[in-house]
């Protein structure tokens, strides 16, 4: 695991932005946001609750936890385009054209890139993003967020 030098927002910061707490609050920390892209990591570690299950004898990350990650990263961007992100949710408006393309196991670090496709409109953020393990692609996705005021 590579714990980062310098970040944005630790895990007691995302929880600030995002509505999600632990055990599934998965982003640990944001190393770069942008008003179009953003960077976050996912700390996997061996003690993960999922890996009890998901496979003892072999474990590894389940890829909707993977999905549900870059979600929480592109929810932190998403919420980055309101003044006051406390107030808003983000829920999935649609996931598309997703690729897992290696392993995730315990030990590992994913940095997840999110860029906007568009600009965000009438509260809908559409986003493309890549998750990596050591520079290697482990996951590509399309994701589209709908942002709404809490009630």
């Amino acid at each position: 695991m590579k714990i980062p030098e310098t970040y944005i927002y630790d895990k007691e910061q995302i929880k600030s932005i995002l509505p999600h707490r632990e055990p599934f609050l998965f982003v640990d920390y944001i190393t770069d946001l942008k008003e179009k892209s953003i960077t976050g990591l996912k700390l996997v570690k061996h003690d993960d609750f999922y890996f009890k299950g998901h496979f003892p004898s072999e474990p590894i990350m389940p890829g909707v936890l993977q999905i549900e990650t870059m979600a929480q990263v592109g929810g932190v961007l998403c919420l980055n385009s309101v003044p006051d992100p406390e107030n808003y949710l983000t829920y999935f408006a649609k996931i598309d054209k997703v690729k897992f393309k290696d392993k995730v196991i315990p030990g590992d670090t994913i940095t997840f890139n999110l860029k906007l496709l568009h600009p965000i409109r009438r509260g809908i953020c559409h986003m493309f993003g890549t998750g990596s393990v050591n520079n290697k692609e482990v996951i590509e996705a399309e994701l589209m967020a709908k942002i709404e005021k809490v009630k």
